[in-house]
């Protein structure tokens, strides 16, 4: 319900704040007190298009505030916990700043969302009827969902089934048109993704490859310039012919050392000193001699390891920029053509399951159909009878259905078509019929379903304009049975209708400082004895009077 209205700096509202019940509230007040200004206030509340010159003149802003408790298990908490908003208490209050420098502001529970986002939330708790935009029956949209909540325990059941058996169906398909996707990828790859691994498979690089490659190549290529120093360098070393190798020196040496080892601990030393590098320089030797007889200049193993060292560049060029590089680049093209193998089968497997949940979900849709259209039968009954007492004498209600792509709610979409008329064709409700008339079809419709709608608060804007007699007694009657499952709000020129309501409100224009501004006042019974007979004509002595006064007391 909505709890409190605070208005600032609104058209002629200075200040004002409202107080409602939670069953039936009116608005009276005479032609221009300012009746549609709290209208036009909560229609920006919930979502309307904001306009600057709703401004109050001389101000730079305008604030409105909406606090509404929300029940518990109201569905709309879970699109609130969605954007962000946790359950609070469980209130709901939705501000809207208009100004005339700045942005226009919607928070929802004191934080700023979009107008999209914002609107989504009013459009959830709160039906306004009358000359504004902020109505369900003008969101074609919408009356697919209001006619479904006519249907009976056994089809809002099917049409969970249908819901569900949707889910089955859109998750398998869209796996299996991302999997076309891909795969329509990966064909037009396919070809360069193979000719890649081929090109490295027939290559078969090893690891350490082409480092010892290089290694060969330097070698080879300086063949014959090694093999003279290390030829030179043997012969210094260990077996000159010329002259005396540097081990025969060292021997001669060491032996004259080790001659005079026993005359002093010195020399003794170094003789020992001496030994090993003797050792050492045969061991140098024999790796020196040992190295030559593996170097062999040979131009076709030079080419050879030129060639292959060439190719491995190449690819690692191509795939690295490491051999490790390339070795695992094939294994990711290996892994990718398996997948693409894979995903190929699995659209074969994936394309029957996807035909079978779309003919189940057909089949169940349909149903859903068959069953719509005899509520829908139904529907156009019960509203036409509402319509008829309603001072709509000639009316024909009727429920337009129209294929619709496949969706969770079915195939359908549905239009309420009204001819107000006779001799006049069946046309869209949200087209030709005027404000009173969309606020008695809702009316009609409220009534039937009052105990079933997830609508916490009911707004209507002079519902009672171009009726009179046994038509507002009717409406009255509507409002009062309504109220007593959802809040009503009402704006009326019927003293009937403010005096069956549990709460009055008088609005009324003041001129303060030279100033013109509209005010609120919540009546007590002596106040609203008064305005009823106000709105009665100012004869406060009649029967009819007494009437409403009665009904006053019985509250």
């Amino acid at each position: 319900m909505l709890k409190q209205l605070f208005v600032k700096n609104f058209a002629l509202v200075e200040d004002l704040k409202m107080d409602f019940s939670a069953n039936f509230n009116v608005l009276t007040g005479e032609t221009g007190a300012g009746k549609s200004i709290v209208i036009d206030a909560l229609s920006l509340l919930l979502g309307g298009r904001a306009r600057q010159e709703f401004i109050r003149t001389g101000t730079k802003k305008a604030v409105l505030e909406a606090v509404f408790v929300l029940p518990e298990k109201h569905p709309l908490w879970k699109y609130l916990a969605e954007i962000g908003i946790e359950e609070e208490a469980p209130l709901l209050v939705l501000n809207r700043e208009l100004s005339l420098s700045g942005p226009n502001l919607c928070r929802i529970n004191g934080r700023v969302f979009t107008l999209k986002q914002y609107q989504k939330v009013g459009l959830a708790i709160v039906d306004l009827h009358g000359q504004h935009e902020h109505q369900s029956l003008l969101c074609a949209e919408r009356h697919l969902e209001l006619l479904d909540k006519f249907g009976n325990e056994t089809f809002q059941e099917l049409k969970e089934k249908v819901r569900e058996k949707y889910e089955q169906y859109w998750l398998l398909k869209t796996e299996l048109e991302e999997l076309q996707a891909r795969e329509q990828e990966y064909l037009q790859k396919r070809s360069f993704l193979e000719f890649q691994l081929r090109e490295i498979k027939q290559a078969n690089p090893q690891l350490d490859e082409l480092e010892e490659l290089a290694q060969e190549v330097k070698l080879l290529s300086n063949a014959e310039k090694i093999n003279e120093h290390l030829q030179m360098a043997y012969q210094q070393l260990f077996s000159g012919e010329n002259s005396a190798a540097a081990y025969d020196l060292l021997s001669k040496a060491f032996d004259n050392l080790r001659d005079l080892r026993s005359y002093d601990l010195l020399l003794k030393n170094l003789a020992a000193q001496l030994e090993p590098i003797i050792y050492l320089i045969e061991e140098i030797a024999a790796e020196i001699r040992n190295f030559l007889e593996g170097v062999a200049f040979s131009p076709e193993r030079l080419t050879i390891a030129e060639e292959r060292l060439f190719l491995l560049k190449d690819l690692c060029k191509k795939y690295g920029p490491t051999m490790n590089d390339v070795l695992n680049f094939a294994v990711r093209i290996e892994k990718e053509l398996t997948e693409t193998d894979q995903s190929i089968e699995k659209i074969k497997k994936l394309k029957p399951l996807v035909d079978q949940a779309q003919n189940e979900y057909l089949q169940l849709a349909q149903t859903l159909t068959n069953e719509r259209k005899k509520i829908a039968k139904k529907l156009e009954a019960v509203i036409t009878e509402e319509l008829i007492e309603l001072a709509m004498p000639d009316v024909r209600f009727a429920v337009s259905f129209s294929p619709g792509k496949l969706s969770r709610q079915g195939l359908d979409q549905v239009e309420f078509l009204i001819s107000p008329n006779p001799g006049e064709p069946l046309l869209p409700v949200a087209k030709i019929a005027s404000g009173g008339e969309l606020s008695r079809i809702m009316l009609a419709l409220k009534t039937i379903m009052a105990s079933k709608d997830d609508i916490i608060t009911l707004v209507f804007d002079e519902i009672d304009a171009g009726i009179g007699g046994q038509a507002v007694q009717k409406v009255a009657d509507r409002l009062a049975r309504i109220s007593q499952n959802q809040q009503v709000i009402c704006v009326t020129h019927s003293p009937l209708l403010a005096a069956i309501a549990d709460q009055h409100f008088l609005l009324k224009k003041e001129v303060k400082e030279g100033r013109t501004r509209t005010v609120i006042l919540k009546l007590d019974a002596k106040a609203r004895k008064e305005e009823l007979a106000r709105m009665f004509g100012g004869k406060d002595t009649s029967q009819e009077l007494k009437k409403y006064v009665n009904l006053i007391l019985k509250k």
